[in-house]
């Protein structure tokens, strides 16, 4: 099977940007017209996607308008600093998926380390929902947030909470080992206490399977499978 490359994504040929209103927080609102190299639509319900700018930049954007060409479409992000985009490549990428995503497998300096995983301990904390999730067929409020007692990542987990054993809201207790996985960051499976896999310098985790399915040999096909 011949491997996915950059130059195989939809592209977003740019012909108009245009500069909107800037709000409190300093994000400017900037509209972008064009084209797509192909008939590109909105995931479902979801109205953003990424645009991917060379190497190392990228741009939330949204959809605004469709032209009556199905590939003529108006968008918009809002940026404090927007890269430059005119007369650039910008390479279509689906919201289910990150830039870094795609920097990880392309770049041949990211800095993979094979180790083998090891569970450190968790905080947990308890709070209480605003609105009422149906979890399995239970109705849910009370939820427990992980994260790891290190502070090497942010990565936060959260999970149903079991009424009988869950402490008060708001308080937070060491879970020993509690942070027992990390997830891949391609095909989402867990790398569990004692496995192998690879690791970069922010903590980031891809399975043994996909690190020589895709990042060895540079390929992007991984974008298709979900």
């Amino acid at each position: 099977m011949r491997q996915k490359t950059l130059e195989d994504f939809p592209t977003f040929r740019l012909t108009r940007l245009t500069r909107g209103e800037t709000s409190p927080e300093g994000l400017t609102a900037v509209e972008l017209e064009g084209e797509f190299d192909r008939v590109v639509k909105p995931v479902g319900e979801i109205t953003w996607f990424w645009l991917l700018i060379g190497k190392r930049d990228a741009v939330c954007a949204q959809w605004k308008s469709l032209g009556q060409d199905p590939r003529a479409a108006t968008l918009v992000t809002h940026e404090k600093e927007l890269p430059e985009m005119i007369g650039k490549t910008l390479y279509y990428l689906s919201p289910a998926w990150k830039p870094v995503n795609i920097w990880m497998v392309l770049d041949e300096q990211w800095g993979w380390e094979h180790v083998r995983f090891q569970a450190v301990d968790a905080v947990a904390e308890t709070y209480q929902a605003n609105d009422v999730s149906l979890v399995d067929g239970r109705e849910v409020k009370t939820w427990t947030k992980l994260q790891r007692a290190d502070k090497r990542t942010l990565t936060e987990r959260y999970a149903p909470t079991a009424e009988q054993t869950s402490p008060s809201s708001g308080e937070q207790q060491v879970i020993p080992g509690g942070w027992d996985h990390e997830h891949c960051q391609l095909c989402r499976g867990h790398i569990d206490h004692g496995a192998f896999g690879y690791r970069d310098r922010d903590e980031l985790w891809i399975c043994e399977n996909c690190y020589n399915r895709y990042v060895r040999v540079h390929d992007l096909s991984f974008v298709d499978e979900l």
